[in-house]
């Protein structure tokens, strides 16, 4: 395993990091016959998989369900090995963001049951989840937040989460996350335009997530409606590229060595349901593709919000 300095938090991260929303609530693209998230006893096994596997990045979240209560379980005895991860859901129920005091008693109330459920005294970074315009109005606020949070010693670094190809480059002039979480695939490449290279200068620590985009790289697109035909089209044509290079390995591993292969880019996050996927994503964090090969992905890059936000999908 190879490991990147996340901008200026300086910590030493494993090039993969464990997304860890597959272990608290169903997600992705299902199966046919397929139903639930791994029991516990699985999840345990995943995470400590993991490990093994010389990961030591970690991400969870509020929103994650039961996973991180399952994490809380899985680190009992191994939580100085990892860096950890979570993320504070701002919004109220109506989808609308809090202001002041509410806000500030949000994120706080948040982050001590984060703590509790991990069974930890701090997090190595907390960040908010889903950021968008509404929440960069208080930016003050958050910024408060953060930096009392801080001051307990219950977070060492701060970051966000972000949707879309505009609002990552918008936040990094409010300077107040140390590390950003954005989405980037063979498929969405709208942020190599300009945000890595803005967020490198700012040495902002740079994750990308959604490089499977949950599920569409790899045959479950197959099983995808009918309205998101060209997206469909798109995946059966990348794993024909890769299939033809004979490089040795699957698309959901070819879909994370082309996340890798940006040196922008600090941790590659991938989400699993078993132990077997974890092996596999391990093996992937080794693989480097010829420029060519590289070029070919590329071409396939896709800028359609609608085929590239899953949350638009009406799948669930």
């Amino acid at each position: 395993m190879n490991y990147r300095t996340l901008g200026r938090t300086g910590l030493s991260v494993s090039a993969l990091a464990l997304g860890t929303v597959e272990l608290g609530v169903e997600y992705g693209i299902p199966l046919p016959g397929e139903s639930g998230r791994p029991t516990d006893a699985e999840g345990i096994r995943i995470v400590h998989a993991a490990l093994g596997g010389g990961i030591n990045f970690i991400d969870t979240a509020r929103a994650y369900g039961e996973s991180e209560r399952v994490l809380g379980l899985a680190l009992a005895d191994r939580r100085e090995r990892v860096v950890l991860a979570s993320k504070v859901a701002t919004q109220r129920a109506d989808g609308s963001t809090p202001t002041g005091d509410e806000l500030r008693r949000a994120m706080l109330a948040s982050l001590d049951e984060s703590l509790r459920q991990l069974g930890t005294d701090w997090l190595d970074i907390w960040q908010i989840h889903n950021v968008d315009g509404a929440l960069l109005a208080q930016s003050e606020v958050v910024a408060d937040v953060f930096a009392a949070a801080k001051q307990t010693g219950k977070v060492r670094w701060t970051g966000g989460s972000f949707y879309g190809a505009d609002l990552p480059l918008t936040a990094l002039a409010y300077d107040i996350f140390d590390v950003m979480q954005v989405t980037h695939s063979v498929l969405d490449q709208r942020l190599a335009d300009r945000f890595f290279a803005a967020a490198q200068a700012l040495r902002v620590g740079v994750v990308v997530r959604s490089v499977l985009l949950k599920g569409a790289l790899t045959e479950r697109a197959d099983h995808l409606p009918p309205h998101l035909q060209p997206l469909i089209d798109r995946s059966r044509r990348f794993r024909q590229i890769v299939a033809d290079a004979k490089v040795g390995c699957s698309p959901a591993q070819a879909a994370v060595a082309f996340a890798l292969a940006n040196p922008a880019i600090h941790a590659v996050l991938v989400g699993v349901r078993s132990v077997e996927e974890v092996n596999d994503a391990v093996q992937a964090a080794s693989l480097q593709f010829p420029p060519d090969l590289l070029k070919r992905l590329r071409e396939l890059r896709l800028d359609d919000e609608a085929l590239l936000n899953p949350g638009t999908w009406g799948i669930g």
